[in-house]
């Protein structure tokens, strides 16, 4: 009767010891070592930030041009349930020098009838630039969550689309990865 116990607590251990190690291991398989990065695609990245109902939150906008790729003009399209969620402002990053943002903003309905927002940025020189958009952050936008809002993960899908200083050819190795923004308890 001994044995029982013990071969119990092996057996809760190893089990133990396998979920960690899967853990473990799925997280590296989501997020993947900086090595795996394709340097040669052009990328544009939102941040994932958290806040309340009734706060407001920025969401950070990076940009990086594929090695050896100088950007001229870049178009990011996102778009995101609004329901809980608005568009505020969209302010440009720092040493950025005469580079603009405009933005667009469109209201829409899903097919089921739920409210969504577009924003469409255009990040541009205002004379035909001879270097590219400089890598780094390229903004913040600015979003207010409802005084109403209810416990959410709001995903903000992106797309972008680039095109290059010289030929204004689209660069057609891009990616852009989605952000969010958590909807905490108050």
């Amino acid at each position: 009767m001994n044995r029982f116990p013990g071969k119990l607590l092996m057996l809760v251990l190893s089990i133990a010891v396998a979920l960690c190690c899967t853990t473990v291991a799925h997280a590296q398989e989501d997020t993947g070592p900086p090595e795996q990065i394709d340097k040669s695609s052009t990328r544009v990245v939102l941040a994932d930030v958290s806040g309340v109902p009734g706060s407001s939150v920025e969401v950070p906008i990076y940009f990086t041009p594929g090695a050896g790729v100088e950007v001229a003009r870049l178009k990011i399209e996102i778009t995101y349930i609004s329901a809980n969620l608005k568009y505020s402002k969209l302010d440009k990053g720092i040493d950025l020098g005469d580079l603009e943002l405009h933005v667009d903003v469109k209201d829409g309905k899903t097919e089921k009838g739920v409210d969504t927002q577009t924003l469409t940025i255009i990040a541009s020189y205002p004379k035909s630039p001879n270097k590219g958009i400089p890598e780094g952050l390229l903004g913040y936008l600015t979003m207010k969550i409802n005084d109403t809002g209810k416990t959410a993960n709001i995903s903000l899908r992106t797309t972008a689309e680039a095109n290059e200083v010289r030929t204004n050819k689209l660069i057609s190795k891009i990616r852009s990865i989605n952000g969010k923004v958590e909807v905490e308890a108050a």
